[in-house]
């Protein structure tokens, strides 16, 4: 089906002409805490011709040494795509005054005068000598520096050729480096070159171990940036949350965050619910609209967290499924709320209502609640798309959590307060820190997929610390939730059987490694976040959703 090109959706919504922002995928925790976990490994230089010798050495002595997965590292890698700091700066003038040895390809020829002539064949510059010529080399990652220490490996090592002397040979020299290496695999093809830069010839295979798959991710981005004809986009659905925010604040009933909530089936979207926060909404039906609206411009721990914008959408998603329910589904709530009368629990349905708000308080948010556009039988938001003004709370993430939701879109992040992202930086509440990320922790039971929709701006390079590349000398719990659809989606993963390592290869005959080197990361926003348990609204960086 075409795709809509600067139209606007079916859903008739005023998008004002806003800076330019550009949907920034959050990183999952475990993409933050272990993203750049290093680990270190002895690496060596050696001929072509035997690195699969030493290969085989270093499997038969070295116990464990593929105890680590570090397929995303080359085994074996040129010189030319080593980074300059574990190259080190090369004697020159040594190697111009190298002699030929057996090891090096080069046949050993003696230096004659030709019959009738007066020049010496080594003389002639027109031809090549063995000592123009360098044998090429590998630099081999041989294993873990945890698994064998220093002389324990160059004894292994100094016994097996090119590293010993014989006869009719001259060893090669033996020298062992301890270099710095990343642990986990990269993320995305620019990780994967500024690793390569900073410290070891790096694999992009096209995954993430720490979240959604990349084409998942693309998948759903592409839905929401391109959407076809008729499709509520990114624009859009944020231009609807803002518009049910600017509804209850207008009534005086809360602050300016709103929620919005989408389902999309076979590749058609509808709106579900829409709701604006009401936490200073009055539970006395007889208060009046200037006493919300006096309260509003209280600090918001006096207002009632139940009515966030978030928890307001996800109750009338919950209502909704309730109206449409078939006749089955329909007798197990009956059933079960009558369970709760029989313990004692008497419902007072009036008390709930202005307790919980889960239903309309305005025109806008009827429109919406009034059509019977859900999918019968269904699990409350089970992956229903989320569009909001405001990153949530921990209460409100943890609700989208429960509620099994699919992918979750917001404007602006909350970096005291936010539930979802995970990026460490360091803000006025306290030290540097990682945040809660709670859209996608293994210790959960469903992960779910979340965009920020930022402010596009120059990303600028972050400054890490040097990694240490040191030349040595040779003498030296599951978290329990109700039972419910599981999330995720991760397959079984394939072993593979080429060992720890990206390739066991004595000789890479290309390279697919990009020319390159430089990239840029995303710098995040959000760190030593509070709970909302003091969700003060003095600055508009403490507001929850």
């Amino acid at each position: 089906m075409p795709r809509a090109k600067g139209t606007k959706a079916a859903v008739d919504v005023a998008v004002d002409v806003l800076p330019k922002r550009r949907m920034r995928h959050v990183k999952t925790k475990e993409e933050c805490r272990l993203g750049n976990e290093t680990l270190e490994v002895w690496s060596v230089e050696l001929p072509s011709k035997h690195a699969e010798n030493i290969l085989r050495v270093i499997k038969d002595n070295i116990p464990g040494q593929d105890s680590i997965d570090l397929q995303h590292l080359r085994r074996f890698a040129r010189p030319k795509y080593m980074p300059a700091r574990v190259l080190g700066q090369r004697d020159l003038v040594k190697e111009m005054h190298t002699v030929p040895r057996t090891w090096e390809n080069a046949t050993s020829s003696t230096v004659m005068q030709s019959p009738g002539s007066t020049k010496w064949d080594a003389a002639d510059p027109a031809k090549k000598t063995a000592i123009n010529t360098r044998t090429p080399t590998l630099y081999l990652l041989v294993c873990p520096a945890h698994c064998i220490n220093l002389p324990e490996l160059y004894d292994m090592l100094k016994k097996e050729s090119p590293f010993t002397s014989a006869s009719d040979s001259w060893a090669f020299p033996l020298e062992i480096k301890k270099v710095t290496v990343p642990r986990q695999p990269p993320t995305n093809p620019e990780q994967a070159v500024a690793w390569s830069a900073q410290y070891w010839p790096t694999f992009y295979r096209k995954t993430n171990p720490f979240g959604a798959h990349p084409a998942t991710i693309a998948k759903a981005e592409s839905d929401v940036k391109h959407p076809l004809i008729g499709n509520l986009g990114i624009e859009e659905g944020l231009a609807l949350a803002e518009q049910a925010a600017e509804e209850t604040t207008q009534q005086g009933y809360g602050v300016k965050t709103g929620c919005v909530i989408v389902e999309r089936v076979n590749d058609k979207t509808q709106v579900i619910a829409a709701a604006g926060d009401a936490r200073h909404k009055s539970m006395n039906p007889g208060e009046t609209a200037d006493s919300n609206t006096q309260s509003s411009t209280a600090c918001s721990i006096s207002g009632n967290p139940m009515c966030h914008a978030v928890m307001r959408a996800v109750g009338m998603v919950g209502r909704k499924r309730l109206r449409v329910a078939s006749h089955p589904m329909a007798k197990t709530a009956d059933r079960g709320e009558k369970a709760l009368m029989k313990a004692g629990l008497n419902l007072d349905q009036r008390a709930h209502d202005a307790f919980f708000l889960d239903q309309p308080v305005n025109d806008f948010e009827e429109q919406f609640f009034r059509r019977d556009n859900l999918k019968p039988d269904g699990y409350l938001c089970l992956k229903l798309e989320v569009f909001l003004t405001h990153e949530p709370c921990v209460m409100c993430s943890m609700a989208l959590v429960h509620s099994r939701v699919g992918r979750v879109f917001f404007r602006e992040r909350m970096p005291r307060t936010g539930g979802l992202t995970a990026e460490v930086t360091s803000n006025d509440t306290g030290a540097a820190g990682l945040g809660y990320g709670l859209c996608w922790r293994k210790e959960l039971n469903w992960q779910f997929m979340c965009w920020e929709y930022a402010l596009e701006e120059p990303l600028k390079a972050t400054t890490t610390t040097s990694p240490t590349t040191t030349p040595i000398e040779p003498a030296a719990a599951r978290s329990a939730l109700p039972v419910a659809p599981r999330g995720g989606g991760g397959g079984k993963k394939k072993k593979n059987k080429g060992g720890c390592f990206g390739r066991d290869r004595a000789a890479e005959k290309s390279s697919t490694l990009p020319s390159d080197p430089s990239s840029s990361t995303d710098e995040g926003n959000a760190s030593g976040k509070t709970s909302c348990a003091n969700p003060c609204v003095s600055s508009s960086a403490s507001v929850h959703v």
